[in-house]
């Protein structure tokens, strides 16, 4: 790195505060990104059935669907009222909690009444086998329940980062999953005058979860004393629709990319489907056991996209640039070591989730060769939270479009119907074809940075 690369570092804020941001976050994304999915899938293990196992599996790739849908809004309003926070425009910066609260309502009502009508159909779309539509239908109707409570936390989460507070979204998100921890094997195996109801007693303690939740955020920001200054009226009477039609501007692009890299997973699933329960199952495990490892770069994500935010709301679009640059260093000195721990020890990590013991040689075979490959993710995640952060969303949408859609999705179509291979193989090419396009979106969104013109965006 020249001298002249290392002056530059020394813009923007410091290492320290980057950490002390990223920190929290990474908690939080543990406890609410990627715990309660390995939990799920833990608890279903101990039931001991492969169909039961793989519905599920199948069901939480349709969820996350829906929890890179809650994050767009609230995305969207860190980068408008981000910059208004930066400018110390604190009355507008609140105005948009209003705004999302009410839209996040709707959204999360709407893809309730979806899924409850439609769960069996969206199964039978994957190619899941018939002894797994109806587990996984029930469940998936019960989670998405608790998934319209999601939402609304969604939305005051964005906004403690729209502020620059990552502490509260831990604890509450801390709080909350710990008190899944809790309750939900109660609720699946009985106990306490609980009588169990297997895998819908999973979906059943999400429910109460988020409900939990969002009663304890609606207080915080409440009777805060540091937050009166954003609300001069309660922001349940915080409502524009000129507002809500800029911050819906902003945010379709967001829908559109994270749903193209969420439903990215859908379409493996119905790929590995054909391959057999073994495969269905061992996809699980060899996803959950990815994003575990990937969680520092979902938490350095986050928090560039507020660090972006509020360097351009202040004019100073070289301390947004330092920013990024110290964010990816952090991320690789993080997300690499987790990935060469993953590929070491793969066999321990899997039998966590293989109680039958038929899992176990198929995943651990996978596993490494797809660890390998995730390195090509965390560079993209971490340009398009700073794109987002700029409010460049439109080319991370394109991006992402051009990857998934040009190169990803007939590239692994292609890979999963590779002629006189094993499921072995044909599983690993299908899957490796997903981190090949990251590897794209990455390339895409860095030569973008390399034009400034990201960095005078106005949202």
């Amino acid at each position: 790195m020249s001298f002249k690369a290392l002056e530059k570092l020394y813009k923007g804020d410091s290492f320290k505060h980057i950490f002390l941001y990223w920190l929290p976050e990474l908690i939080t994304a543990i406890v609410f990104v990627v715990l309660p999915p390995m939990y799920d899938s833990y608890l279903t293990a101990q039931l001991k059935s492969i169909a039961t196992y793989g519905a599920i599996g199948m069901a939480s790739n349709f969820l996350h669907t829906l929890i890179k849908l809650s994050e767009a809004l609230p995305t969207a309003m860190i980068a408008i009222y981000g910059r208004y926070n930066g400018r110390k425009e604190y009355e507008q910066c609140g105005q948009g909690l209003g705004d999302t609260f009410w839209t996040t309502c709707f959204l999360g009502f709407s893809q309730f009444i979806i899924i409850l009508l439609g769960a069996n159909f969206i199964f039978r779309a994957l190619g899941v086998p018939t002894e797994m539509i109806s587990i996984g239908a029930s469940f998936l109707r019960i989670k998405s329940l608790g998934f319209f409570f999601m939402f609304t936390p969604m939305a005051f989460i964005g906004f403690m980062r729209t502020v620059k507070n990552t502490r509260m979204p831990m604890f509450l998100t801390s709080f909350g999953v710990g008190f899944y921890l809790l309750i939900a094997p109660l609720f699946a195996f009985g106990g306490l005058g609980i009588h169990g109801m297997g895998q819908n007693g999973i979906a059943l303690a999400t429910v109460i979860e988020f409900a939990v939740m969002n009663a304890i955020a609606i207080g915080y920001i409440m009777f805060n004393p540091e937050y009166k200054k954003y609300f001069p009226k309660t922001f349940f009477y915080i409502f524009s629709f000129n507002r809500v039609k800029h911050l819906l501007n902003i945010s379709w692009p967001i829908i559109i990319d994270k749903s193209l890299v969420s439903w990215s997973y859908v379409w493996l699933s119905s790929l590995i489907a054909p391959m057999g329960a073994v495969a269905i199952g061992s996809f699980d495990i060899v996803k959950n056991l990815e994003r575990f490892a990937f969680i520092p770069a979902i938490a350095a994500g986050q928090i560039v996209s507020f660090l972006v935010s509020n360097r351009l709301g202040r004019q100073d679009p070289d301390g947004a640039s330092a920013n990024i640059k110290k964010v990816l260093i952090l991320t690789a000195f993080t997300v690499i070591p987790s990935l060469i721990g993953l590929c070491i020890f793969s066999s321990y990590f899997i039998g966590f989730f293989d109680t039958t013991h038929e899992l176990s040689a198929f995943a651990s075979k996978v596993l490494p060769y797809i660890s390998l490959l995730v390195i090509f993710d965390f560079t993209q995640i971490v340009l398009s939270g700073a794109l987002r952060g700029a409010g460049d969303v439109k080319t991370v949408m394109l991006g992402r479009f051009l990857a998934c859609i040009v190169f990803f999705f007939p590239v692994s179509y292609f890979l999963s119907r590779f002629p006189n291979v094993s499921n072995t193989v044909r599983f690993t090419l299908t899957y490796g074809a997903f981190y090949l396009a990251t590897g794209v979106m990455g390339l895409i969104f860095l030569l973008r940075m390399r034009n400034h013109a990201w960095q005078q965006r106005n949202v």
